[in-house]
């Protein structure tokens, strides 16, 4: 929705445009496909790491206002005492966190302190969450309760944690390729990302998209902790505060 408003706002200047999904590819594919001559992706949306910062060009707008480095946790609904009475980090350390073996995430976690178990398949960290292999599987505030519903079914004791939210920053920006054409998507979309955060388009999709899932998620009354983001390298735009979410705000 975010790169359609931002392809929109420059149709009179470059033209118009398609879009469409590729088929699924983990993390570590979809960059590879990136760095190729004719990689079957030209754009992508990812948290900026180094080697990203070196081998793409990044559209330095975060996508989500860096809404995918606030974590809350699911858990076995058995285990919500055991949350419910962290008061310090170093309780929280005590949780086995579950995540994907490529994610940048595992960096993160293991930087601060945490014991990681990771998966290569992304579905089978909610079977070995429910089978006792770790006790927490961190999820961004904006995937989890889609992530919950698709999966309680199967597995009727997962709950969201009610109490915490883990917060390490992250900059999700379109990514494109070091190519003439790359280049030039990138310019388009970077001039079209500025429009739409001056003229309100960017806020009121980011509130329309999120603002009900915020709330539900009560993020305002939840003990807030906040790690080092060892990954990301430096010149993120973080001072300037309007293109970053901050629940506390």
């Amino acid at each position: 929705m975010v790169l359609k408003a931002a392809l929109d706002a420059t149709r009179s200047n470059y033209g118009e445009y398609t879009v469409a999904w590729s088929t699924y590819m983990n993390e570590s594919r979809q960059i590879a496909e990136m760095k190729k001559e004719n990689g079957l992706i030209n754009t992508l949306v990812l948290d900026s790491t180094a080697e990203l910062e070196r081998d793409l060009i990044a559209v330095k707008v975060p996508v989500d206002k860096g809404l995918l480095g606030y974590r809350v946790f699911l858990v076995r609904a058995e285990d919500q005492p055991k949350f419910a009475a962290v008061r310090t980090l170093d309780d929280l350390r005590k949780f086995t966190m579950g995540q994907g073996s490529d994610w940048s995430d595992v960096a993160i976690y293991k930087t601060a302190g945490f014991n990681v178990v990771g998966a290569t398949r992304y579905e089978s960290l909610f079977d070995m969450l429910m089978h006792d292999r770790f006790d927490a599987f961190g999820r961004g505030v904006a995937e989890v309760v889609d992530e919950l519903a698709a999966h309680q079914k199967k597995y009727p004791n997962m709950a969201i944690e009610q109490t915490t939210l883990l917060h390490y920053p992250m900059a999700v920006y379109f990514w494109f390729p070091k190519t003439s054409e790359g280049k030039l998507h990138a310019k388009r979309v970077a001039e079209g990302m500025a429009v739409i955060s001056k003229n309100g388009t960017f806020d009121r999709i980011f509130k329309e998209h999120y603002g009900p899932l915020l709330s539900q998620l009560q993020l305002k009354n939840r003990r807030v902790f906040r790690i080092a983001n060892p990954t990301m390298p430096p010149n993120q735009p973080f001072e300037d505060t309007s293109l970053w979410f901050d629940p506390l705000r």
